[in-house]
């Protein structure tokens, strides 16, 4: 695991890279959208992240007791990661969020992620612009259909994954969970 120094904190990499990302589809959701439904993504975003690292007075309270600032520096782990993915889908569900639009929030989050990550770690190269050029034309897909757009992105995110020898590791997990999530609630809504 990677970490990044900021001032006198030191983080995991992740967690930037998730806050650039999440930001970014803020940003993007604002512009295509609008302001009232790109609150609802800082909502949703903001949730998200809360659970996650808010999750370990859950799952590690006497760390929390003996070292307060463990907050700061750490999350909760895998389980608060799926916590906090499961708190954010449920706010998307609530507030019966339009699936295209959230999806479409959802592959800028697909494209900016991995982009950040290869920045804050130094490790920018030309795959990664491959990875992020063939990413963006999700958007252009997505006019062709949803369900379709959202698969081609998940199979050009798992292609890139098993370059690296990641296939089968937390983040695959995620785009596949998350996908179906997408695909599944868009034929109900």
């Amino acid at each position: 695991m990677e970490f990044i120094q900021i001032a006198n904190v030191t983080l995991p990499i992740q967690q930037p890279a998730v806050i650039a990302a999440l930001f970014g589809a803020w940003l993007y959701t604002r512009i295509q959208y609008g302001k009232s439904f790109s609150e609802q993504i800082s909502n949703a975003a903001f949730l998200f992240v809360i659970v996650w690292k808010g999750s370990i007075l859950l799952f590690q309270f006497p760390l929390v007791i003996k070292a307060p600032m463990s907050l700061l520096y750490f999350n909760g782990g895998i389980y608060g990661f799926w916590l906090g993915l499961a708190a954010a889908f449920f706010y998307a569900y609530v507030k019966k969020m339009p699936s295209s639009k959230t999806a479409g929030a959802w592959a800028a989050i697909v494209v900016l992620y991995p982009l950040s990550l290869s920045f804050l770690s130094a490790s920018f190269t030309i795959w990664d612009a491959v990875q992020a050029a063939g990413s963006i034309l999700f958007f252009f897909v997505a006019k062709e259909g949803l369900e379709r757009a959202l698969t081609l992105l998940l199979f050009w995110q798992l292609l890139f994954l098993s370059a690296d020898g990641r296939l089968f590791s937390m983040e695959s997990l995620v785009y596949i969970v998350v996908t179906v999530y997408f695909i599944f609630w868009r034929k109900k809504t």
